[in-house]
């Protein structure tokens, strides 16, 4: 006999299956950065020998420095200093998608001695949840968009109120810039104006640091040797190799080196 509640009941399968596959599909674009290994460049097609990730949302690029990561679904999402490296992944195999590694692989070295080492923080699946949240915000944004844009700044204070230090960092950029007259026009006359190190700054590189990102030091060095207090600048990058800054180290010796070349061609003249 025909059941005129055959029709319902199926229709019900229909919507639960169409709701389970949509709670799953919701799920697996969760972000994430539990990602751990030390993977090794197989060819010669990039700069970037190497990527090892710490299981918590940092990667040490090139055996050099650090920068920030997440993945979702099958993508990597990468964070250098500046730009930005998607990879494809694909068990012990890395592909990349973007830009700067488009022609290269990695393969996870399994010997590697930082295998083994992870240590799981309570705080990397929040970092995770951020920086995806930066990514799908800013991922169109370009450098103009940066720089003049009202919606960037917009954006990056919010996350840094979150907690996201990157987000932290490039603020500290663009209020250094506000901050700072003649910072793009003419920066080598900002010591001679004798400025004063504005309070909001400070605040916000002690922030960074609070964050667990010592390049908090680095950009607040950066920011005193512009304005012409070269010793501060030393005492505060000096501070930020102590706790594991890689950028405070470079950029000393930077500055150190052309401070030496400048010192030559002076005593050459």
């Amino acid at each position: 006999m025909y059941s005129g509640n055959k029709p319902l009941k199926f229709m019900k399968k229909i919507l639960f299956l169409f709701f389970f596959l949509s709670v799953k599909l919701v799920m697996s674009q969760e972000a994430d950065n539990s990602f751990y290994g030390y993977f090794e460049e197989k060819g010669d097609n990039t700069f970037y020998k190497s990527f090892s990730f710490d299981g918590n949302g940092k990667v040490l690029i090139a055996d050099m420095d650090y920068g920030d990561y997440f993945t979702r679904n099958d993508s990597l999402i990468v964070y250098p200093d500046k730009s930005i490296f998607i990879f494809k992944i694909k068990k012990d195999k890395l592909t990349g998608a973007s830009e700067w590694v488009k022609k290269g692989t990695w393969i996870i070295n399994k010997d590697s001695t930082q295998i083994d080492k992870r240590e799981i923080s309570p705080k990397s699946k929040g970092k995770a949840e951020l920086l995806a949240e930066y990514y799908d915000k800013t991922k169109n944004t370009n450098d103009l968009d940066a720089l003049f844009s009202e919606e960037f700044p917009r954006i990056n204070e919010e996350l840094c109120n979150k907690g996201l230090a990157k987000a932290c960092l490039n603020l500290f950029g663009i209020k250094m810039l506000e901050y700072t007259p003649g910072l793009l026009s003419d920066p080598d006359k900002i010591a001679s104006k004798k400025i004063k190190p504005h309070p909001e700054l400070i605040a916000l590189s002690k922030k960074i640091v609070s964050l667990g990102e010592p390049e908090g030091y680095t950009v607040l060095g950066s920011y005193y040797y512009t304005l012409g207090m070269r010793k501060e600048a030393f005492q505060i990058w000096d501070k930020g190799e102590q706790n594991g800054s890689t950028k405070s180290g470079l950029t000393k010796a930077t500055i150190e080196f052309e401070e030496e070349l400048k010192k030559a061609d002076q005593q050459g003249k």
